[in-house]
């Protein structure tokens, strides 16, 4: 009966380690560097109706064509986000993390300064204008140490977006 004992609560224990290994953790040291936009990927509907609704009030904003909308993305899958960053305008070229806690996000050509630092749960991060006026915040699917994908609610759906290390 012992033994029986012991093998149920190893056998629980490796099963608890190894299901708490699965969580992506994002790592301050793999974030830090300049990053570039290469792939942006449709994943689906949006299912938190918070970001639903920015998401619908954002292509209501924008009065867009089908016709626009489907040459951007074509465009988008050979590589130029210019069309596709002119339709969604939080669309995010670059991005840099530096050692002391401050970044750069680069979109449609503009540069803003801020500070970033990673989120509790360790699954995102979380990016402050240097004014404070706008907080931004990444949840990232994968990191490694050449390659980032963040997940965003866009007019679209919930899309993908990768970045390579520059």
């Amino acid at each position: 009966m012992k033994t029986l004992t012991r093998l149920f609560l190893y056998f629980s224990c490796i099963i608890f380690l190894y299901s708490c290994s699965n969580i992506p953790q994002v790592s301050r040291k793999k974030a830090i560097g300049s990053w570039k936009l290469e792939q942006l990927v449709s994943i689906g509907e949006i299912k938190d109706a918070a970001d639903q609704k920015a998401a619908a009030a954002q292509s209501k904003s924008s009065e867009i064509s089908n016709r626009d909308l489907k040459n951007a993305m074509v465009d988008a899958r050979k590589g130029s986000f210019s069309k596709l960053s002119d339709i969604y305008p939080d669309l995010k070229d670059a991005l840099e993390f530096r050692s002391d806690n401050t970044a750069s996000l680069t979109m449609h050509g503009k540069t803003i300064g801020g500070t970033w630092k990673i989120n509790e749960q360790k699954t995102g991060i979380i990016f402050t204008e240097t004014d404070k006026t706008q907080i931004l915040k990444l949840s990232i699917s994968e990191l490694n140490s050449q390659s980032m994908c963040t997940d965003e609610p866009m007019f679209l759906g919930l899309m993908r977006l990768s970045y390579e290390k520059k």
